[in-house]
């Protein structure tokens, strides 16, 4: 029996047209209410999100750059609140066209304050003790800065590493301890603007503006220690700013963890023969230790606030066997106050949320945010109030605001919306101008967070930047 024959449409022309118009709709719906790629410009988020121009090493000109594009989630909020430390696209408060990605530190009905690199937190209007605010670890993992071995280092060389006593050196860059030695990090671990930046652009950054070079207490240190035929124990002493870890190894494969708060932990080295792996990470007053890439430890401690910040590492033995290969430390995010010296203590009530990059260093974000109000009085040209941020030596002269011309006899002034407004020296004779710390983002002005890394890969870009936002 033959096959029967579709009619042919009558009007091809136009059922392609509304096919066309039907995914252009849903695309745009799946935009507007769903999810939407955003293209991150700064470092202000880094090393989570990456933003920056590159260098040319040889010409010292922009030779291209790496910014990463970031798929949003634009639907879990019309569901359910924003979670603490989720990294979230909002509205500038201040210039409401401006959409900025930030992490979400903190929430409304708290008191926030910044100490010593950390956040504390207390419920609005009380007179509670503030309380550490802590990253669990999977967000805490992808936001560790590698500090040693410094780019381009060999780490066989052991750069920067004091040696006082009995060692061999192997060519694997292994130490051996023969006796009563020790081996201590040199150089203090401060908050450099470069930590956390891909190997592959290092050398390619634009010089930073930093503005802290500040001693760290929070570390994540990782390596391997072998017992060969050991002797006696092997310790290893970390200063985390006012808090001590201290890692004991035996000959007979146990090992010890004593923990700032006092307590120990003990445990058993699974393979005496081989180098055991030994992961010891400390931050917002917790401690993890991982042996082989397995959890043993994971503590929340209730410690006292430890304005000191200041760090330490050193491993020493008087006897003889222990190997100890290259080290590698990383460090946490150091939180930092203000740009204008006030006190670091913020209040956010209900409805409300405050934003921080990773990259405190290079983030304006709502620690600094500012307004400037005018009032008109009597009103001026239908104008009664005015209400814009306040952004001098910005290191785009066009996003500064106000502006002035070249005579400094005309202001340029930018409100909240992206309107733009112009006023002689005659006509801001009289009128008030008050400046406000601006520093929090309403509920409404959340638009989703950021769910992704999908770009850049190479060739287009040095490294490849794929994979999940914590």
């Amino acid at each position: 029996m033959a096959k029967e024959k579709k009619d042919k449409s009558a009007h091809p022309f136009r059922e392609n047209i509304e096919v066309v118009v039907f995914a252009i709709v849903m695309a745009m719906g799946l935009k507007v209410f769903a999810v939407e790629a955003y293209e991150i410009p700064t470092g202000s988020m880094q090393p989570t999100l990456m933003g920056t121009h590159l260098i040319d090493p040889a010409t010292k000109m922009t030779d291209g750059g790496l910014h990463d594009r970031v798929l949003v989630d634009k639907i879990s909020y019309y569901f359910r609140d924003p979670k603490r430390w989720e990294v979230v696209v909002f509205r500038y408060p201040l210039l409401t066209h401006n959409n900025y990605v930030k992490r979400l530190v903190g929430m409304p009905g708290e008191q926030l304050q910044i100490t010593a690199g950390d956040i504390y937190t207390r419920p609005l209007g009380s007179n509670d003790e503030f309380q550490i605010v802590r990253k669990p670890w999977n967000v805490q993992e992808p936001m560790w800065k590698r500090v040693v071995p410094g780019v381009g280092d060999d780490p066989t060389k052991w750069a920067n590493w004091n040696r006082t006593g009995a060692f061999d050196h192997e060519p694997d860059g292994t130490i051996r301890f023969n006796g009563q030695a020790t081996l201590q990090y040199a150089v203090s671990i401060r908050d450099q603007y470069l930590h956390g930046y891909p190997d592959e652009i290092f050398f390619r950054m634009p010089n930073p503006q930093s503005r802290s070079s500040k001693r760290v207490s929070d570390l994540r240190i990782a390596f391997e220690l072998e017992a060969n035929e050991a002797t006696g124990p092997f310790h290893a002493e970390f200063m985390m700013g006012p808090y001590p870890v201290n890692l004991e190894a035996a000959a007979d494969g146990s090992y010890r963890l004593e923990m700032p708060d006092g307590e120990l932990f003990e445990g058993v080295i699974p393979d005496l023969g081989r180098a055991t792996k030994f992961d010891v990470a400390f931050w917002d007053h917790t401690l993890r230790l991982a042996v082989n890439d397995h959890e043993v430890v994971y503590r929340a401690m209730d410690l006292e606030s430890g304005r000191e910040t200041a760090n330490s590492i050193s491993f020493f033995s008087a006897a003889k066997g222990w190997g100890l290969s290259p080290v590698r430390v990383w460090r946490d995010v150091h939180y930092l106050a203000p740009l204008n010296h006030s006190t670091p203590l913020f209040d956010i009530p209900e409805g409300n949320y405050f934003m921080m990059g990773d990259n405190t260093q290079n983030s304006l974000d709502s620690r600094d945010w500012t307004s400037e109000i005018l009032t008109f009085d009597p009103p001026l040209r239908g104008l009664t109030t005015l209400r814009g941020d306040r952004m001098d030596g910005g290191a785009d002269e066009k996003f500064n605001n106000p502006r002035h011309n070249a005579e400094r006899n005309i202001m340029t002034f930018r409100d909240e919306f992206g309107g733009l407004h112009t006023f002689t020296d005659e006509e801001l004779q009289g009128v008030s101008r008050i400046l406000q710390a601006a520093p929090l983002v309403p509920r409404n002005y959340l638009l989703g967070r950021a769910l992704a890394v999908f770009l850049p890969v190479p060739p287009f870009a040095p490294v490849t930047r794929i994979g999940w936002v914590h």
